[in-house]
């Protein structure tokens, strides 16, 4: 059997590429990769009167979008980030994993351990009233 040859990347100066989508033109182009990181991507779209926008088909590849996804926007400084919103309790963990490491109480596991219990001791529980 022959050996599948792995993919390589040279870099040059993309071309744009330009797409009429609707009302929408769209203008992107790729570059590619380094080792660990995802294709970079930028594309122009236009606002459509009922305040809808459309994704270039390659970009929404890219993000792993399907029909009916729901995606988190955030509007900071004049610009929007988006993202798909996790579809698994799994996908959730992995996107709020060590989101709040800047805690010192939460640093590590054994400190989490300590704060959990400690709040847990300082409840006012009916049971330990008598």
């Amino acid at each position: 059997m022959a050996k599948k040859k792995e993919p390589r990347f040279e870099y040059t100066v993309p071309e744009p590429r330009t797409v009429r989508i609707g009302e929408s033109l769209a203008v992107y182009y790729a570059v590619p990769p380094d080792e660990h990181e995802e294709a970079a991507m930028s594309a122009t779209t236009r606002l459509s009167a009922k305040n809808q926008i459309t994704l270039p088909a390659a970009m929404v590849r890219q993000l792993g979008l399907r029909a009916g996804d729901e995606i988190d926007l955030l509007a900071l400084e004049q610009r929007v980030t988006l993202e798909r919103r996790p579809r698994t309790p799994e996908e959730w963990v992995d996107r709020l994993a060590g989101a709040l490491s800047h805690v010192p109480e939460w640093a590590t596991n054994e400190k989490i351990t300590e704060w959990v219990r400690h709040e847990r001791d300082s409840w006012d529980r009916e049971w330990d009233k008598d």
